[in-house]
Order: C-alpha cells, then structure tokens, then sequence
C-alpha cells in the first residue's frame, strides 16, 4: 500500500523547484518521488506548451510568470507530499488526533493553492489575451483534475 500510495501521489505534486520534506519512514525513496516529479513537471509543461499555442511574444513573458506559479505551487505541493506520507505512515494506526491534524492540514493545503492561482491568474493576464487565458485555466482544471482522480484511486479510506 505504501509503495502504491507514494507513487500515485507524485502526479499531483510534480514540481521541479524544491524536495518535498516526506515522513521520515519514506526517506529511503524521496529521491525516486523527486525523479518522477521532475519528469512529471516536464510532460505537463509540454501539454500547457502545446496545447496553448502562443506566439512567439506571449511566450517570453508566459515562460517567466509560468515558472514562478510553478515554484509558488511546488510550496504549496511540497506540503501535500508531507501530508500523504504521513497519512501512509499512520493508516493503519491512525489517532483521533492525527486523523484532525490530517484534515486541518488538508484544508489549509487546498486554501493555499487557491490563493497561488488567484494570484497567478492575476500575473497571466499581463501577458496572454483573455481567451487564451481562460485556455491555459482549463488545462490546468484538466491536468489537475486528472492527477487528482488518480492520486484519490491511489488513497484508501480511512478504516
């Protein structure tokens, strides 16, 4: 289970920038979660390249301001890292306490990533037309949204 739900989890957390802080029980494979991250975050920069189709002029400054919502996002991503592992670390002895810690944390995880995309659809409206804005919001919906699907076919419940 444990193998499975770490890996599972990476797609949602693909992000270049930093080393996730895992439970200290996944120390041993935090180098082969920080691998499939960086290979992740690559294929998911080629499907946004791809799929938006800029011009040569709004990449430069799309590049610039995507790369900053990237590391502002792997923050926020680092923190869910730490979270699925120590959910895996305690899921079969899991305390009420950590079990409120767990959502508390969650919840706060999902708030911050809303504020790194409210912040960053600001930023991006500087440099991309409004219709290929709300372009590269659908496919950040799509590809969030299928990491998510995953990662939650990955999760057991809580017994």
């Amino acid at each position: 289970m444990k193998n499975t739900l770490i890996f599972g989890l990476l797609y949602v957390c693909a992000a270049p920038f930093a080393q996730a802080q895992v439970n200290p029980e996944f120390a041993d494979i935090n180098d082969a979660i920080e691998m499939i991250r960086d290979m992740v975050q690559l294929e998911r920069k080629a499907i946004v390249s791809e799929e938006l189709a800029l011009t040569s002029e709004e990449s430069a400054a799309f590049w610039t301001v995507y790369d900053q919502y990237v590391a502002e996002r792997s923050a926020v991503n680092d923190r869910l890292v730490r979270l699925v592992t120590d959910y895996a670390a305690n899921y079969l002895n899991m305390s009420d306490e950590m079990a409120t810690t767990l959502i508390d944390d969650y919840f706060d995880i999902e708030a911050d990533r809303l504020k790194v995309r409210k912040k960053y659809v600001r930023e991006f409206d500087d440099v991309l037309p409004p219709k290929k804005l709300l372009r590269f919001i659908q496919i950040e919906n799509k590809l969030d949204t299928i990491v998510q699907v995953d990662l939650a076919s990955e999760i057991p419940l809580i017994r």
